[in-house]
């Protein structure tokens, strides 16, 4: 499709999802970077309301691909943006939905297209060691804002509780493992390994929270080295808190060039996030690594099936050794100080 036809379809999106809404036009339609299974459209959103105010919105859509590399609902990233949005958390508004496809071609969402850059590479390897240190403290602040926030009163335990609040994080764990069983190539027995052991140690959490999920450089905007906005909550879910600052410090985009570990913890937790223990991040360190090493063998295993043609997918598989390693060398470890390393 191309930009005015894209164009056209924001339009007939925002008829159908707003109220009285008339008068739409889409103008500046622009596609820009959605991330390896979404395509994404900025434009700015004109309207008149049902009272007969005019409205003005920059928005970006995001549309969804062949070989996601994680299974996602717009729908359910919708109904999770569109709760936050009654609280302190730094989300993008959710302004349209077409679950199914039927208006834009493919599920799609419009959001909120909000200011300043994802850009990992520009945060991580910065010169400017004192704007990476605060841009961290305040990510550590954000974590905290989220985990903080009052998921029954803002309705989403009926959008993300699949069962027993306080059985999500081992759900989590049966979530993965499932998808481990149907994406391999082969057997992978060491994985399976890992897996029997977060069965086995599996941490009793101080709270149960909103997890984003996908908690890390590259998913969050920023500006004046502030975080402007956490994105892509595909992966949103209920489960312990500590799964997202474990995952955040993972080797391939952790910042612990800036501030440490340790430091990021204690700071989140002065922030008003829930305590963490050693156990606890030792296990969601150990989980990120399975986590990752499923995601890339889903990457390889689309690929090998011709559901998805993106090269970037076809080696993914290799990155699998180096997850098992770090994996298999912290259990081996047996919490000796390894937490913060």
């Amino acid at each position: 499709m191309d930009d005015s036809e894209i164009g056209e379809r924001i339009e007939e999106l925002l008829r159908v999802s707003i109220t009285g809404a008339r008068d739409v036009r889409a103008d500046g339609v622009e596609r820009v970077f959605g991330g390896n299974a979404r395509r994404a459209w900025a434009s700015t959103v004109r309207w008149t309301d049902q009272s007969g105010a005019s409205r003005s919105e920059s928005v970006i859509m995001l549309s969804r691909t062949n070989g996601s590399q994680v299974d996602a609902d717009p729908k359910w990233e919708f109904g999770v943006l569109s709760a936050l949005g009654h609280s302190a958390t730094r989300a993008p508004r959710a302004f349209a939905l077409d679950a199914d496809g039927s208006v834009v071609g493919a599920p799609s969402i419009l959001l909120e297209r909000m200011p300043g850059r994802a850009d990992p590479l520009g945060f991580l390897r910065s010169e400017d060691r004192e704007g990476g240190r605060k841009l961290t403290l305040d990510l550590a602040r954000a974590a905290a804002e989220l985990h903080s926030s009052d998921w029954e009163g803002l309705g989403l335990g009926d959008i993300l509780a699949s069962g027993p609040t306080d059985r999500s994080p081992l759900a989590q764990i049966e979530s993965w493992e499932a998808q481990f069983r149907t994406s391999r190539m082969e057997p992978h027995p060491a994985l399976g390994y890992v897996f029997g052991w977060l069965r086995e140690n599996l941490p009793e959490p101080t709270q149960i929270s909103v997890v984003h999920g996908d908690f890390r450089p590259g998913n969050f905007l920023y500006q004046d080295n502030i975080v402007i906005a956490l994105l892509d909550w595909e992966m949103a879910h209920l489960g312990d808190p500590v799964e997202d600052l474990a995952w955040a410090y993972r080797a391939l985009w952790s910042p612990e060039g800036f501030v440490g570990l340790e430091e990021f913890v204690r700071s989140y937790e002065e922030f008003g996030g829930p305590k963490v223990t050693e156990h606890a991040l030792r296990f969601y360190r150990v989980f990120s690594e399975v986590k990752f090493a499923t995601i890339s063998l889903k990457a390889s295993r689309s690929f090998a099936d011709g559901v998805s043609g993106n090269l970037r997918l076809a080696d993914r598989a290799a990155t699998v050794t180096a997850s098992l390693k770090r994996s298999l060398n912290w259990i081996a470890d047996d919490g000796k100080g390894w937490a913060w390393c």
